[in-house]
């Protein structure tokens, strides 16, 4: 899009007419009860009328300062988004009480920490996202973060000059000594700890080997070898908020360190030829993780600090269809970017987490419970034979009927999702006050060359749960981490663009 197509874009977003339209149409609705909420309507569309053409776009931006950028994550909100809506709130009608019900990896969270706001909610399905809220959000000094890594690098030293003490290494024995192939699929790949306690028994060494189903596909074997060595010095230190810390590392060690090829959401490993070459120094990556977090979350405590912040936060792992953790009429602000689409056909948060779920064991997180993440997300429930339409949308109908019409199964995957949505957007209305304010950042996914109107759908689907559409923001996305180009019915030579642009809808429970 050229700059002038885009300055006409949001002209027709941002005009004075429209603002006067929108002013009216508020005026003429208005009763006794809605005057306050009118006035913060009138004073909220004042601040978007002023901001300049592209505002939202924050292309150039460092998007990982603080603790934004201790972990990885798919599909992140990018900080500036929720940072300025907050500002915004601040000089409209200053929020106490925050949710995000589709927290990710909390950026949300953090940026509520910095606004001020004295009561966070934050909520995700995924066992690895709720780690990630709770660490970002939590200060911690450099000054005990630095005592707490040099003690841990002590341990870890000592260990691994313990079990790697010559020059033999994992690699090695697997490769030379037993005749194994480290890139096949099969041998090595799904036979790991066989491997593994011989090499170990060999040298005279008591180590205890993760069996996670084929984690030599995953991983080569002194690189698995190095990371339990890691894993077990961490699981002695005591539990301190410095600890939780240093497992969050210890995750993304796991994925860097992984045969997982750079850059996917999904499960999707290096060709055999470049496995073969991959060889990561693990105790390196893990020093260079720590220290690179270390800073920041140094920043971070300093900057809450210097502020008196102290907010009081809670953390969830509930279904966003319930959210009983979260008291009725008490949330003032919602900020939220909730998933394209299903798991399965968009991002797999699930696939890209359970590497590094594996490997942490967290307290109530099972095998099952890792491999179930993508299936209890939205849209996880399967309609394979039609499904009888329900929901209060008719745009979202329309689509349903184009998509139908090539593909049912995929029609019904697409039903499937927003009926999880209609039911979140129900529980999250019953948690807000009167008055209170809603940001819904969403993308509008193309399935099967229909464009799913997500933005229109929201606004439709929210009225019945008595909330009013106040706004809708249009955004490019920069520096997208996807190709220009998919294939959205699967068929070869079949290619549609995928999305560049995402929608900031704005709504208020009356």
């Amino acid at each position: 899009m050229t700059d002038r197509n885009r300055k006409k874009r949001f002209e027709v977003v941002f005009t004075e007419a429209e603002f006067a339209v929108s002013c009216k149409i508020i005026r003429d609705n208005e009763t006794g009860a809605d005057k306050d909420e009118n006035i913060k309507d009138n004073a909220l569309m004042e601040k978007l009328c002023s901001l300049h053409d592209g505002f939202w776009d924050f292309k150039n931006t460092n998007t990982r300062e603080l603790t934004h950028g201790l972990h990885n994550y798919p599909a992140v909100m990018v900080y500036p988004i929720s940072r300025n809506i907050i500002r915004i709130m601040n000089e409209v009608a200053p929020p106490t009480t925050l949710l995000d019900p589709f927290a990710g990896s909390g950026t949300v969270l953090v940026e509520g920490v910095i606004g001020g706001i004295k009561e966070i909610y934050g909520n995700d399905l995924n066992p690895l996202a709720k780690l990630m809220c709770e660490v970002k959000t939590n200060p911690i000094s450099g000054k005990n973060l630095e005592t707490a890594y040099n003690q841990l690098m002590m341990a870890v030293e000592y260990e691994m000059a313990c079990v790697n003490y010559d020059d033999k290494t994992a690699d090695y024995y697997v490769s030379a000594e037993c005749g194994a192939d480290i890139a096949a699929k099969d041998g090595w790949a799904t036979d790991a700890p066989c491997y593994l306690n011989d090499y170990l028994t060999q040298k005279g060494v008591q180590l205890s080997v993760p069996e996670y189903k084929n984690i030599g596909y995953w991983y080569k074997p002194q690189v698995i070898i190095d990371l339990q060595i890691i894993k077990n010095c961490i699981a002695e230190m005591p539990e301190t908020p410095e600890k939780n810390f240093i497992w969050l590392a210890f995750s993304e060690l796991s994925r860097v360190v992984s045969n997982r090829r750079n850059g996917e959401f999904k499960m999707f490993r290096m060709p055999a030829d470049k496995v073969l070459s991959y060889n990561p120094d693990v105790k390196r990556e893990f020093i260079e993780i720590l220290k690179r977090n270390i800073g920041k979350m140094s920043d971070f405590s300093e900057l809450c600090q210097k502020n008196e912040i102290a907010p009081q936060i809670s953390v969830l792992s509930e279904n966003s269809i319930n959210l009983y953790g979260v008291p009725d009429n008490s949330v003032d602000l919602v900020i939220t970017s909730p998933p394209y689409g299903d798991s399965r056909t968009t991002v797999a948060y699930g696939e890209f987490c359970k590497l590094s779920l594996q490997w942490l064991e967290l307290d109530g997180v099972s095998a099952e419970t890792v491999n179930a993440v993508d299936r209890n997300l939205m849209g996880g429930k399967k309609y394979r034979n039609g499904f009888e339409y329900t929901l209060d949308s008719e745009t979202l109908r329309l689509s349903l009927e184009k998509i139908k019409d090539s593909d049912i199964e995929r029609a019904g995957d697409v039903f499937s999702f927003y009926c999880d949505l209609d039911e979140a957007i129900s529980a999250i209305a019953k948690k807000m006050k009167q008055g209170g304010y809603q940001f819904w950042v969403v993308g509008n996914r193309t399935v099967k060359l229909v464009n799913l109107q997500t933005d229109k759908i929201l606004v439709e689907l929210s009225q019945k749960y008595g909330l009013t559409h106040i706004h809708t923001i249009d955004r490019n996305i920069p520096n997208k981490v996807m190709p220009s180009l998919n294939s959205p019915t699967n068929e070869t030579g079949i290619k549609a663009a995928t999305m560049t642009n995402e929608h900031i809808v704005i709504l208020r429970k009356q």
